[in-house]
């Protein structure tokens, strides 16, 4: 399930429930919405294609 932080904004997969951001630690999370979720998935599939680029180079 994807989760929001309120309080950092910080976006975050986890499987089960949440009590505390990884990120602040404060515990004001909540399930994402559907536009956070995909922002989140947009920015994973950004990262996951640097890092296929960056292990061919070396």
């Amino acid at each position: 399930m994807t989760y929001a932080c309120e309080d950092c904004g910080f976006l975050f997969y986890r499987v089960g429930a949440v009590k505390d951001c990884p990120s602040c630690e404060k515990n004001n999370v909540r399930p994402a919405t559907a536009e956070e979720a995909g922002r989140l998935e947009k920015l994973l599939e950004q990262g996951k294609a640097a890092l296929r680029i960056k292990g061919g180079q070396t």
